[in-house]
């Protein structure tokens, strides 16, 4: 099991102790990589977890590289990444484990991400298209309008009778796989820093020939963003940098490609849109 750390507090310590009851069968090195924290935690994680093993890294190198790393660590049949806001159920990732186990074709197996009141993620979805931007899952018009017909293609990771079902990507708060996957597909791209990689990764072993999927059986709670304490500027040009990044290798390859710089107008007034709010809502709050 890989996570990646970075000044993610008292989530990484919840997290670990919950691993014991989250996998009865399963039993594996822990590996935890971190990204040059200033918390103190790897000290604490060492007191508390001694069995666990800490790289930690001299900078920052971001998410992609770090698990990276931790894949590498390991010489186990079956990765799990998981995050450190990320709780698993019990016997949930033994749950995964056997799925995967049955279905050599699954690439990617993963759980059923919940918010902690119990409400769906949406981390299950169809691969982004011009629209998502509209329609994504924290979209205002998702939000006004849930069901609206877009959405509901975007967000398809949905299962009416409980059962697993295939999905293009799924979000790396939490998977497993199996190390040939690492194999015959590579790693994460390192280019991504924080955001996307999980979806280019998807799209990379779809192309490779693997299947993704969903197992609602396997419940985890992810408090969403605890490591990156909300929506920062820093944290804003991440996410629209990986998304330009994701849309011109996958979408628009072609440097001349209009859809190219389309995106590449409409990514940046967004973040630069986003950026403004949150430096007026801190003036406002006398921050």
């Amino acid at each position: 099991m890989v996570i990646v750390t970075y000044n993610s507090g008292e989530d990484v310590l919840r997290v670990l102790d919950s691993l014991e009851g989250a996998a009865r069968l399963t039993h594996s090195e822990v590996v935890v990589v971190d990204n040059h924290s200033t918390d103190g935690m790897p000290a604490r994680i060492r007191l508390a977890h001694p069995t666990v093993r800490i790289i930690e890294l001299s900078t920052n190198r971001g998410f992609a590289s770090a698990a990276n790393i931790g894949f590498r660590a390991l010489d186990t049949t079956h990765v799990v990444l998981l995050n450190p806001d990320a709780v698993p159920s019990a016997g949930s990732l033994d749950v995964l484990m056997e799925f995967a186990q049955q279905n050599n074709n699954a690439g990617i197996v993963a759980p059923l991400l919940l918010y902690p009141d119990g409400r769906n993620q949406e981390t299950a979805r169809s691969f982004p298209t011009s629209s998502a931007g509209l329609f994504g899952r924290r979209s205002l018009l998702t939000r006004i309008f849930p069901r609206n017909r877009w959405s509901t293609k975007f967000l398809s990771g949905h299962s009416s009778d409980g059962q697993p079902f295939q999905c293009d990507w799924v979000s790396g708060a939490c998977m497993l796989f199996r190390r040939e996957v690492l194999l015959d597909a590579g790693g994460f791209d390192e280019r991504y820093f924080l955001f996307w990689e999980d979806a280019a990764w998807c799209h990379r072993l779809h192309q490779s020939g693997y299947q993704v999927w969903t197992v609602p059986d396997a419940v985890v709670t992810h408090r969403e963003g605890g490591s990156r304490k909300g929506w920062p500027p820093p944290v804003v040009r991440h996410f629209h940098k990986g998304a330009y990044l994701y849309w011109k290798t996958f979408a628009a390859p072609q440097w001349w490609n209009p859809l190219r710089w389309a995106a590449a107008a409409a990514l940046s007034g967004r973040a630069a849109a986003l950026v403004i709010g949150h430096q007026i809502e801190r003036s406002n709050r006398g921050i």
